[in-house]
């Protein structure tokens, strides 16, 4: 299968130009649409009351407000400029012959909200990581909320990727993490469409104190109905699983890391697994997860 819908959240942000960039990558291999979401918060919701403390609501609100217009026009400035300069159709109908098109919606309401309307009716959602360390927890944020709320896959991009980047993201060599779970078996799953056609696809055992249900040459032996020649790997013993994975991925210059995301509670916002968190924080490379 492959993507005909991708979600692209928009921040207001300047990393949301990568965001743009790599969904349209994705796109452009199936004609697919892109839907760029960008929710404008609520002050009245979002603005803590502090009359008690001689703040004046009203001054506060229309503060949240001027910024939450500000973060719009510049999520919309965005959307605008990657429009014209990919020259996509802009429509919110599918077309045949499937050619990329792409919509930009500003709506208002809680992102968390928004995110799960949207992301539950998408194929695959695509966020860039900003480098401020501010923006960073806001789109961390939305990560989680788009992972665990939507039952869809996120592709997470290092705000700073590049073309050449992006193209090794769809043509380079991958790497998955395996370790037998539900949640590695959806992102393999997910992942098959971009796997395909790959010069090499390396999957790295990383069970962790336990017996997994399916081995890694089990995956090994799936993946070939796919057409996906992949081979076992051995991940360094030295540091986290996470720097384990992105150590294998240094080692074959992979464009793309594929695992899946895992919570330590069933309470969503609550405790994200360390290597989840640490690949939100700090991956150097597209990584597709999903829960």
């Amino acid at each position: 299968m492959s993507f005909a819908h991708i979600l692209a959240p928009l921040f207001g942000l300047e990393s949301d130009r990568v965001t743009l960039r790599a969904a349209h990558a994705l796109a452009k291999s199936s004609g697919a649409h892109v839907q760029a979401l960008h929710a404008i918060a609520d002050p009245l919701k979002t603005t803590p009351l502090m009359v008690d403390v001689g703040v004046a609501i009203a001054e506060v609100v229309a503060a949240a407000e001027r910024h939450a217009e500000k973060r719009r026009t510049e999520a919309n400035a965005s959307f605008d400029a990657w429009a014209k300069e990919s020259g996509v159709t802009l429509s919110d109908q599918p077309s045949k012959p499937a050619s990329v098109s792409a919509q930009f919606l500003a709506e208002k309401g809680q992102e968390t909200e928004l995110l799960a309307r949207y992301g539950r009716l998408t194929d695959i959602i695509v966020i860039a990581r900003p480098q401020a360390e501010q923006a960073l927890d806001l789109v961390a944020i939305a990560v989680e909320d788009a992972l665990f709320s939507t039952g869809r896959p996120v592709l997470l991009v290092p705000g700073t990727a590049t073309s050449v980047e992006l193209d090794k993201m769809l043509s380079g060599s991958v790497v998955i993490s395996w370790n037998g779970t539900l949640e590695s078996s959806r992102a393999i799953h997910a992942a098959i469409p971009l796997m395909q056609r790959r010069p090499r696809v390396r999957v790295v055992d990383v069970k962790e104190g336990s017996e997994a249900i399916q081995l890694s040459s089990d995956l090994v032996h799936y993946l070939a109905w796919h057409g996906i020649a992949a081979s076992v790997g051995e991940a360094s013993e030295a540091g986290t699983v996470a720097e384990r994975l992105l150590n294998a991925a240094r080692e074959v210059e992979a464009g793309l890391l594929v695992m899946g995301a895992y919570s330590h509670s069933r309470l969503r916002h609550l405790v994200l697994g360390g290597v989840t968190s640490h690949m939100i924080d700090a991956a150097n490379l597209p990584v597709l997860m999903m829960h």
